[in-house]
């Protein structure tokens, strides 16, 4: 393995002792303008591989011949280095791949810089040296190492909110090693890079967390049920959020089932989470019940016994095949009640109402009944649809019933998208609120 021609030296880690005064002051202010230029480098990082990169950029060259940083995982250790000129190399090790008395495990343990020499020994380019090994766990990066030894090894723990999370390693050719000021001088670099991996980590979780939410708590797929047929639409209110508070959710299997549609107070992460309390509640207590009366019932009832600080308002139907028709029954809480859509294009608005879930403990709801024959739809949709702003007025019941007197007794897929065009070129590029559409068709045998 040929050995790379060592870098020229900056004064950045030269010894203090013998210096000139001029000398030393010379060497704190291009300390203190690293530092300057390591935070501002790092400070556009938003990826964790990115900045580990840059970290690898800035020291190998500038103050060391070697450098790695380590990352703890849940399994064991990442682990990326480099030599000055050399490509970049990553490993991974399981946590038994890393001996107890190792440099690294020392510093990950106890937070205190550790600082190990190693000479070149009988074969300075043998990777499988046990110095070598005892310092460098990683067999991929020890055969990079081993091409700058014999050099003073480094490791400094990498610390942000009270936890040591990683290290930063940083390798010197030859007989160069490190006085007391260079060693603090390194711990000020490792802390200004501790701080920015730390901060992508937390964002790689977050971004994590979103992912599962936004997988569990979007809106869910329709189930195909027989003698129904059903379309949806949602829109959340800013488009950047995969998530908001208006949600829907259908179960059951052909002969009984329940749909249900909600609106939390409230937008993003919050009412992402709440909305999936209500649909696994309206869940649960259909196992039970599925009077809509009942499962609104059982619904108010958990969000007041979780202390929920906000209220969430949803309507609830259950849906029995009738002969060749459908039998639904409706409960609402605080939601605009369902429009009805006739086999003779006839608009109808169910006359039933209630009080929003979370609000009071000991309120009780009713059902209405409806019965549709074939071709005939029942539609839900949130207050997003009549309150969407337009330029001179909000979009409102009436222009809802007068769209879907328009679209008459159509498929009910051409039903919802006819509401939603309409309602989008109402709001053009106005702020609006999240907006949710679920419509139940009956089919006939």
């Amino acid at each position: 393995m040929k050995r790379p021609g060592s870098a020229t030296r900056t004064p950045l880690l030269a010894p203090a002792s013998g210096a000139g005064v001029d000398d030393r002051l010379g060497q704190v202010s291009d300390r203190v303008a690293y530092l300057s230029r390591v935070a501002r480098t790092l400070s556009g990082a938003l990826h964790t591989g990115r900045a580990v990169d840059l970290v690898l950029d800035l020291l190998t060259g500038a103050v060391a011949d070697w450098a790695q940083v380590t990352l703890v995982e849940p399994r064991g250790y990442l682990v990326r280095a480099r030599h000055d000129g050399g490509p970049t190399v990553e490993d991974r090790l399981s946590a038994g791949e890393v001996a107890s008395a190792s440099s690294l495990v020392r510093v990950l343990s106890t937070g205190v810089s550790d600082l190990v020499p190693l000479p070149s020994g009988g074969d300075p380019d043998d990777p499988d040296d046990p110095a070598l090994r005892a310092a460098v766990p990683s067999a991929v990066v020890r055969a990079d190492l081993a091409a700058v030894r014999p050099v003073d090894l480094l490791t400094i723990a990498l610390t942000a909110r009270g936890t040591t999370y990683g290290a930063l390693s940083v390798a010197r050719r030859g007989d160069s090693g490190y006085d007391e000021s260079a060693v603090a001088f390194l711990e000020d670099v490792a802390h200004g890079v501790s701080v920015t991996i730390d901060t992508t980590r937390a964002l790689a979780d977050s971004r994590r967390v979103a992912t599962v939410l936004s997988r569990d708590l979007a809106p869910p797929t329709l189930p195909a049920l027989a003698g129904v047929r059903l379309a949806s639409y949602y829109q959340v209110a800013v488009e950047r959020d995969a998530l908001g508070g208006d949600f829907y959710d259908v179960h059951g299997d052909d002969e009984d089932w329940t749909a249900v549609m909600g609106d939390v107070c409230g937008k993003g992460v919050e009412a992402a989470v709440l909305t999936g309390k209500v649909r696994q509640s309206v869940r649960t207590a259909a196992l039970v019940d599925r009077d809509p009366a009942a499962v609104l019932g059982l619904a108010n009832r958990v969000l007041i016994a979780d202390g929920a600080d906000t209220f969430v308002t949803a309507v609830c139907v259950r849906g029995r095949r009738d002969g060749s028709g459908l039998h639904l029954e409706v409960a609402t809480a605080g939601h605009p009640a369902p429009i009805v859509v006739r086999g003779d294009g006839s608009v109808e608005q169910l006359d039933v109402s209630g009080t929003v879930l979370g609000l009071l403990p000991d309120t009780r709801y009713a059902s209405a009944r409806v019965r549709l024959l074939p071709g005939e739809t029942c539609l839900l949709y949130t207050d997003g649809v009549p309150e969407a702003p337009g330029r001179r007025s909000r979009f409102g019941d009436d222009r809802l019933h007068e769209v879907l007197r328009a679209t008459g007794a159509c498929d009910v897929r051409a039903q919802v998208e006819g509401v939603a065009v309409a309602v989008s070129t109402h709001l053009r590029d106005r702020a609006h609120d999240d907006i949710a559409l679920l419509a139940l068709q009956a089919t006939g045998r």
